[in-house]
């Protein structure tokens, strides 16, 4: 979808007309008195979405502007097992539309391919009592047992979002729900090593799409012609200095790609392996000999043309991929998808699904109003639509205009949420507008 009138329809549909069917298939409203699927739906979508930590005495009084008059109590009734699966249920609604900006964001550089697809997933630790529900992977003693992993894609051309898709959270990133998707071709993906396979990259390439990653510590590398090729002959010995040449990788695939290597700053060096270090404690196991070794140069991989992406380009695009980062700490940090003040699972699940399909709809918005702005900032963004939540609970209810309420937060993403430029160490947009990183490299 690429207009307000589809993203209107959609909601309405969803957070109405759905909302009410799937709350008695669920069993969540069985016999309505107060509250009808609707109503409690968009009590704790948009009361939780306008107060991140809203108590039940807050989720009672927002539930005023849909005229239920209900205690704070009656709320907490309402969290149970059923209420779970219903809100679950309207997340995947939900998750299965795509909303996208009619227009693509105006940089070169994201252009040149049909699109640009991150992907990455965040894990959310829950009470031992939803084991059943979602498996963690242990840990401690008594820690750990239940948890929940979300998998996203995010668009970068029109800021698209797939997911997110809910598993279990044991669930390895190479396993996301979303790995069968395919990409439209003459697009570039992005993700981190936890999702690196050869056969998928190979699958990508024979469909007309690209892939860029960083190369994992172990990788093996073969010459065009497939003779073993050492890596250690071919790393630049000085700091800035590069090397690239077309390689053959994985054991079983050989599989054709371009090696780009940059030798970083001691600084950097540092600072990855410090971050080795800090892994290997908290996980319990040696520190990765290579990856030490290693932690002095930049390596990455890619299938894509040295004329669609030099190598300072495929810096700048990798960096991207903290996008991600940011997109998991505006709802973790922000939306406190990971934050709740009770001790009862269910109204703890209840809130996760609720907060997700708030966060959602957030997405919904900035894409609308604000995607073509390359300077965007998401946490501005995002206050604004949360200032606006109970406008919009409102519009749904009869008491005002959607449209309108849709206008008013159009009108105040245009002034003062956009990111601050930056002369040390610019910005996300800087580089992607300069397509050269300078020495802001990631570890």
């Amino acid at each position: 979808m690429t207009n307000v009138a589809q993203v209107e329809q959609s909601l309405k549909h969803i957070l109405e007309d759905r909302a009410n069917l799937l709350a008695r298939e669920t069993g969540c409203i069985e016999r309505q008195r107060k509250f009808s699927g609707a109503d409690l739906l968009q009590t704790l979508v948009f009361g939780w979405l306008s107060h991140p930590e809203a108590s039940l005495e807050t989720l009672a009084s927002v539930a005023t502007l849909r005229e239920i008059e209900v205690t704070d109590t009656a709320v907490h009734k309402r969290f149970t097992q059923a209420c779970a699966h219903f809100l679950h249920a309207i997340l995947e609604e939900m998750t299965g539309v795509v909303v996208e900006a009619d227009r693509q964001v105006p940089l070169e550089l994201v252009n040149r391919f049909e699109a640009i697809m991150l992907e990455d997933s965040s894990t959310v630790a829950l009470p031992n009592e939803l084991v059943t529900c979602w498996q963690g992977c242990g840990g401690a003693p008594g820690e750990g047992h239940a948890a929940v992993k979300l998998h996203v894609r995010w668009e970068l051309k029109r800021g698209g979002l797939q997911g997110p898709k809910l598993t279990p959270g044991r669930t390895s990133d190479r396993s996301s729900p979303l790995k069968e998707e395919l990409l439209p071709a003459g697009s570039l993906y992005i993700a981190d090593l936890g999702y690196l396979d050869w056969g998928s990259i190979a699958a990508r390439r024979a469909a007309g799409s690209y892939t860029l990653t960083r190369a994992q510590a172990r990788t093996l590398y073969w010459t065009v012609e497939g003779k073993p090729l050492k890596l250690d002959p071919l790393l630049p010995r000085q700091v800035g200095q590069t090397k690239e040449l077309w390689v053959r990788v994985a054991d079983e695939h050989r599989y054709l790609m371009r090696l780009l290597i940059i030798r970083v700053p001691e600084e950097v060096a540092k600072r990855r392996r410090a971050d080795l270090e800090t892994e290997a404690l908290r996980r319990n196991r040696p520190l990765r000999q290579r990856a030490w070794e290693l932690a002095d140069w930049t390596i990455l991989l890619t299938d894509a043309p040295a004329h669609l992406l030099s190598l300072q380009e495929a810096l700048v695009l990798l960096r991207e991929r903290w996008q991600m980062e940011l997109l998991y700490k505006l709802w973790k940090q922000y939306g406190r998808i990971d934050d709740w003040r009770t001790e009862n699972p269910w109204r703890i699940l209840c809130e996760l699904y609720a907060k997700l399909i708030g966060l959602l709809l957030q997405h919904w918005l900035v894409i609308l109003f604000a995607w073509q702005d390359e300077q965007r900032s998401l946490v501005k963004l995002a206050q604004v639509v949360r200032d606006a939540a109970c406008s919009l609970l409102e519009a749904l209810a009869g008491n005002g205009s959607l449209d309108s309420a849709f206008q008013s937060i159009q009108h105040r993403m245009r002034s003062g949420c956009q990111m601050n430029k930056r002369k040390k160490h610019p910005n996300s947009t800087q580089l992607l507008q300069r397509r050269s990183t300078g020495w802001v490299l990631d570890p």
